[in-house]
């Protein structure tokens, strides 16, 4: 069976992030595993399903708050997460705390 990928997204504020998830999830079929803030006003989010859907979740989000911000953006797309990874992606706030 494969396994799912998982993707974050990170930013500077809140806007750019939602506006981010809303452009990821109005155009492609990932599961939102949760937003984060960070500190520094750095926010991320957590996204999974199938490694072609969350490459393209992935890059719609970074666009999109890369254009709201018109700070930098930074993801990371895991194909074959190790577990950690998708601890870390099925319980974000352990990213912030």
């Amino acid at each position: 069976m494969a396994r799912t990928a998982v993707g974050f997204i990170e930013a500077e504020g809140f806007v750019p992030v939602f506006d981010a998830v809303d452009a990821m999830t109005k155009s492609t079929e990932v599961d939102v595993r949760g937003v984060v803030r960070l500190g520094g006003g750095l926010v991320a989010v957590a996204v999974s399903g199938d490694l072609a859907t969350v490459e393209e979740a992935v890059e719609i989000g970074e666009e999109t708050a890369r254009a709201i911000s018109g700070r930098g953006v930074k993801s990371v797309v895991f194909a074959s997460p190790a577990e950690p990874i998708v601890a870390l992606a099925g319980d974000i706030t352990l990213i912030g705390s």
